[in-house]
């Protein structure tokens, strides 16, 4: 499972850094006729949604090993190459805490349900669901979701 999550982190981070990399190249990427708007257009909107799967990778239960690092130790292309809440700062490191101390009932605590050891939205407690909802008697999360 822990081997899973570091996986998907690796195949985002590369997804990303690949958007990035090729938004910008190729033979005619200096000149631009009209005819090349609608292409630009999917270009921001490609970069928009690899900026949403980056906000995917902060929350408490996402663990990165960051010693294992393709930059190195602690050194970061994005803020899914840190672990938990972290972020990756302009320079390239790894900041903030992982996991701040927050109560499982504040709406400032983000956990992905959806990688809940018992599945989905299954939970043991209340701290195996995100912000303010609540684990039922019958161990499903409960309440409003964000």
């Amino acid at each position: 499972m822990f081997l899973a999550r570091v996986v998907n982190g690796v195949v985002l981070s590369l997804s990303v850094m690949f958007l990035v990399l090729v938004s910008g190249c190729g033979a005619d990427a200096s000149s631009s006729s009209p005819e090349e708007v609608e292409p630009a257009l999917v270009e921001e909107e490609s970069l928009e949604s690899a900026e949403q799967d980056l906000a995917a990778c902060k929350y408490y239960n996402y663990y990165r090993d960051e010693a294992r690092n393709p930059r190195g130790p602690n050194r970061c292309s994005s803020s899914c190459d840190c672990d938990g809440m972290r972020t990756c700062s302009s320079s390239g490191w790894c900041q903030g805490v992982a996991r701040p101390a927050v109560g499982c009932d504040s709406p400032r605590y983000y956990w992905n349900e959806a990688w809940n050891p018992a599945g989905s939205n299954r939970c043991a407690n209340s701290c195996q669901c995100d912000g303010r909802r609540t684990c039922s008697s019958s161990g499903w999360c409960q309440g409003t979701s964000r």
